[in-house]
């Protein structure tokens, strides 16, 4: 039995070429890839694209209030949850395109599947929750 070499090579070329216009096309559906996070009570939010980069960081003068390692610490914290957010969005894009092989591939690269109860999880602070107007921490 002989195997026609240029013949498969072109069937997997084919299908290599399939599955990037779909991604493609799924990817242009869905718009940008993004993750955002906001503290709970909305002076800060970031948004990040797939593997962190910041893209945009707003805070309202309330966010000022609290010094900056509070801030420093809450912005970073809010990052890490939009990265796995964005990097959620990416799986949930990709995956369906990728199938088994490809979901193995995309939790390497740290494209995972979100955990719901990172979606409804409160954000106050790193720190503990926010300070009140006089200075002093509140009790845990």
């Amino acid at each position: 039995m002989e195997i026609d070499i240029e013949h498969e090579l072109d069937t997997v070329a084919q299908r290599v070429e399939r599955t990037r216009a779909e991604a493609e096309q799924r990817a242009q559906r869905v718009g940008p890839i993004t993750g955002k996070a906001m503290s709970g009570d909305g002076a800060i939010s970031v948004e990040v694209r797939p593997g962190g980069l910041l893209s945009e960081v707003k805070l309202t003068p309330a966010a000022l209030s609290s010094g900056s390692d509070a801030l420093a610490a809450q912005i970073m914290a809010l990052a890490d949850r939009a990265t796995r957010r964005a990097g959620a969005s990416m799986y949930q894009t990709l995956a369906p395109v990728l199938g088994p092989a490809g979901e193995k591939h995309l939790t390497s690269l740290g494209y995972e599947p979100t955990d719901e109860d990172d979606e409804d999880e409160a954000f106050d602070s790193p720190l503990g929750p926010l300070a009140p107007r006089g200075g002093r921490r509140l009790p845990r």
